[in-house]
């Protein structure tokens, strides 16, 4: 069995939590789905889930279960090593009328939200997505300096994609088993015959889009 990744052709030796076993409290984790993996695609994003469970939860919170995982998961780990987590997270930091923004490095969460999505497309169709899909995403929590108008067009996306998907219009269900912490819905035809869409949404309130485009 090959590797749940885009592209890769090793072998699947170890198995991939979706989404990463950081995201959910201790006692949860038989809720867990898994894909094959091989071992670099394993490890090559574990860097990254900390860093992004850490920004989810600051921009849900205190909405389901967000500061409950906050306080669980990611508190232990800000004076890590020195304090090293607690500085990367407030670099760059700035007061606004809402509180703090911080600055996210987007390369990171597209590198997870690329891996989940893989992970959610192989769980759902027993298949790798081919190499013929570009993966691009759209974080609709985080504030941006693009032009209006792509700004209003990423929150129609978001809207469109709110609910589940209609019968001719349902991929396939990775029976995701714990809607408190995560939920996704995927968009599109089954066997790959189009575009596909990802619907993610962690605490209920923290929402991306997974825009999967075949060329």
């Amino acid at each position: 069995m090959t590797c749940y990744y885009q592209g890769c052709t090793s072998k699947g030796t170890t198995k991939e939590h979706i989404p990463p076993k950081a995201f959910f409290p201790e006692g949860e984790r038989d809720q867990l789905l898994t894909v094959r993996s091989c071992p670099h695609h394993n490890n090559a994003k574990s860097n990254d889930d900390l860093y992004v469970l850490a920004h989810i939860c600051m921009n849900a919170s205190p909405s389901n279960r967000a500061r409950e995982v906050w306080e669980a998961k990611v508190v232990p780990q800000l004076s890590f090593n020195g304090d090293k987590f607690r500085e990367m997270l407030a670099a760059g930091a700035k007061p606004n009328s809402d509180g703090v923004k911080y600055p996210v490095n987007k390369r990171r969460f597209d590198d997870f939200f690329t891996a989940l999505s893989c992970g959610l497309i192989y769980k759902s169709q027993k298949s790798p997505l081919p190499t013929s899909y570009r993966i691009g995403h759209i974080y609709h929590a985080f504030t941006s300096d693009a032009d209006p108008a792509v700004q209003l067009l990423e929150a129609a996306i978001g809207a469109f994609y709110s609910g589940p998907p209609i019968d001719s219009f349902d991929f396939g269900k990775p029976n995701l088993q714990n809607e408190r912490i995560y939920t996704a819905e995927i968009f599109g035809h089954a066997g790959f015959g189009g575009h596909i869409t990802i619907a993610h949404c962690f605490f209920g309130t923290f929402k991306v889009t997974s825009m999967l485009s075949k060329f």
